[in-house]
């Protein structure tokens, strides 16, 4: 007779029954196999306190799960944890999902929160708040990821509306953070990553609502060089009070494209004279394909989904000559792609009153790269975007490459200075002394 080998349980068993005991009626603890951990959909900040002071207790590294969240390039399953996959304790916070708008102008959100869903609450008071890139983003996945909105040349990024952010450490400590009792921890919080605690609510300044207008216009493959070389030269002059970017896509199967999206804070008809701009010079050439440009909500101007395939992404100072023709290369052959050029610039560049972690606000021009997520497809991306870095040359500024990311973090937060990542670690060392947190891969 032959016995099988029982395979090691995902987590110390002792870990996991001190875990359930700890819980709170509402959470729920989901135990996987061999190395892949264990899940705890926590449903109490509380719950929260328990799975990071057992983590740190047993040495077993700490994720919080989301969609678009990526660890980025070196990432394992924790720092100093050597010899491949290590198990893993993942927090999934979408049950604290807390709404509050004060009348006063600001909100609190738990870290579950989307911005569609504060926009839909904010509006009810006649208020609104200045999104990330996707309406269906956390809140403070935005905060820490030094996420950049549709509005960020307007009115700059979320993470510098931020008031207070509710979070616990790696030391298991609850804290609640402002720029007057905790300003590091503060200033590493917003664009600093996960690696300095599990966000647990977030404060935020909201805006008074007024008209939003934009949308996207989408052309056929075709017509991708030359409504590039126009969205090139509109983008020149663009004001402060417009956002952009012009995406181009080869998907898997079926037909690709060139799109331009396009968002104004104010009002539509000036909107449309400034969209104008962009359309005048290309209408001899045929009209889009399609246009979905109109007034919008609150959450209209950002995409409805996140970014969940991993990718790559350059900052640059401007669109070089040159630079537009590797862009067009970079989505013809056979694998899937898509390449969108995202125009920064505005208030993106503006001193905040409030410093923060992110990075790179001076970059004019990002370019994100992403493909399939399979390890061909993904070297693929990184090896396109290599050659794109190439021609672009001296306009990246002495800026790295970023490889490996999904949509959190956003591209400002991806690649630090050394002053900045430094700052960061001193950071972490003193707020997770067991090293719960540092280099777990976000799910």
């Amino acid at each position: 007779m032959t016995s099988a080998t029982a395979a090691p349980p995902a987590l110390p068993p002792d870990l996991t029954a001190t875990l359930r005991s700890r819980l709170s009626h509402g959470a729920r603890l989901t135990e996987g196999a061999g190395a892949a951990g264990a899940m705890v959909q926590v449903a109490e900040v509380s719950d929260v306190v328990a799975a990071v002071r057992l983590a740190g207790r047993h040495g077993v590294a700490l994720a919080v799960r989301g969609p678009g969240r990526s660890g980025g390039p070196g990432a394992s399953g924790g720092a100093g944890r050597p010899g491949g996959p290590a198990r893993r304790l993942t927090v999934d916070p979408d049950r604290l999902a807390q709404v509050t708008v004060s009348p006063a102008g600001w909100a609190r959100v738990g870290s579950g929160v989307s911005w569609r869903e504060l926009a839909g609450e904010a509006g009810r008071h006649g208020l609104t708040p200045l999104t990330g890139g996707s309406a269906s983003e956390r809140v403070a996945d935005t905060v820490t990821g030094g996420g950049v909105g549709p509005l960020a040349r307007t009115y700059g990024l979320a993470a510098d509306r931020v008031r207070a952010v509710e979070v616990v450490t790696g030391d298991g400590a609850l804290r609640r953070v402002t720029p007057d009792d905790e300003p590091e921890l503060f200033w590493g919080l917003r664009g600093g990553g996960a690696a300095l605690g599990v966000v647990t609510a977030v404060e935020l300044d909201l805006l008074a609502a007024g008209p939003r207008y934009g949308g996207q216009l989408r052309w056929v493959p075709a017509d991708a060089a030359r409504v590039l070389d126009a969205w090139r030269a509109w983008t020149a002059t663009l004001p402060a009070q417009a956002g952009t970017s012009l995406v181009l896509s080869r998907p898997r199967h079926g037909e690709g494209g060139v799109a331009v999206r396009f968002a104004w804070a104010g009002d539509p008809e000036d909107g449309v004279a400034v969209l104008d701009g962009l359309l005048g010079p290309l209408a001899a050439g045929g009209r889009p394909l399609d246009s979905e440009i109109a007034p919008r909500g609150p959450a209209g101007l950002a995409t409805p989904q996140q970014v969940t395939d991993p990718g790559s992404s350059l900052l640059a100072d401007r669109l070089p000559d040159d630079g537009a023709g590797a862009v067009l290369r970079a989505v013809r052959g056979s694998r899937p792609r898509t390449v969108e050029l995202r125009l920064l610039g505005g208030a993106l560049g503006w001193v905040p009153e409030r410093p923060s972690a992110v990075c790179h606000r001076d970059a004019r021009l990002a370019v994100l790269v992403t493909g399939g997520a399979g390890s061909e497809d993904r070297a693929a991306t990184r090896a396109c975007t290599d050659d794109v870095a190439a021609v672009f040359g001296p306009d990246l500024g002495g800026r790295e490459p970023a490889h490996g990311f999904a949509a959190v973090p956003d591209v400002l937060a991806r690649t630090p200075t050394p002053a900045v990542r430094d700052r960061l670690a001193a950071l972490a060392a003193d707020a997770d002394p067991h090293r719960v947190l540092e280099g777990a891969a976000p799910r």
